[in-house]
């Protein structure tokens, strides 16, 4: 019997430190959603912001842009869903457009080298979500032309998505 209860205590604690180790503390959370936020900046729109936060086991993707062509009599906002949704707004000269996912929905991260009309370089990461009755992604640019930078945030990326249950 004790040796029973000895080994069943080995088993949880081994358990226990395989989840702890999963498991992002908030200081690597935090200093990743800094990195990206300095990466998706466009150097080329001062005034255009694109942001990846990080929230526990979701992520919001917010892209304000407050010098957008765009002339409206009266402001308009549209949202559809909740932590796996999105939201809209549009007044004059301003859009915003905030799109959330859960990290247990997303089946895969990728990134591949793009660029733009105007032959700026970048990399575009891409975040595929798969469930009941939604298969969507989108995408996200990391302006750098340092794959290895590119490698280490999505490598980054997907130790949040495992540690949030993600396939």
């Amino acid at each position: 019997m004790k040796t029973l209860l000895t080994t069943l205590a080995l088993f949880a604690a081994v358990c226990a430190s395989t989840t702890a180790s999963a498991q992002v503390s908030s200081t690597e959370t935090q200093a990743l959603s800094k990195q990206l936020a300095q990466l998706m900046r466009n150097p080329k729109k001062p005034k255009q912001d694109v942001h990846l936060n990080l929230i526990g086991c979701r992520a919001e993707q917010v892209i304000r842009d407050r010098d957008a062509d765009v002339q409206m009599t009266k402001p308009l906002a549209v949202s559809y869903g909740g932590n796996s949704g999105w939201a809209v707004k549009v007044d004059n000269g301003v859009f915003e457009m905030k799109m959330n996912l859960q990290w247990a929905d997303v089946t895969s991260l990728t990134y591949e080298r793009s660029s733009d009309s105007d032959g700026q370089k970048y990399f575009e990461v891409k975040i595929v979500k798969a469930k009941k009755g939604d298969n969507s992604s989108f995408e996200f640019p990391l302006y750098t032309t340092d794959e290895a930078t590119v490698k280490d945030v999505v490598r980054r990326l997907d130790k949040v998505r495992r540690s949030c249950g993600g396939n």
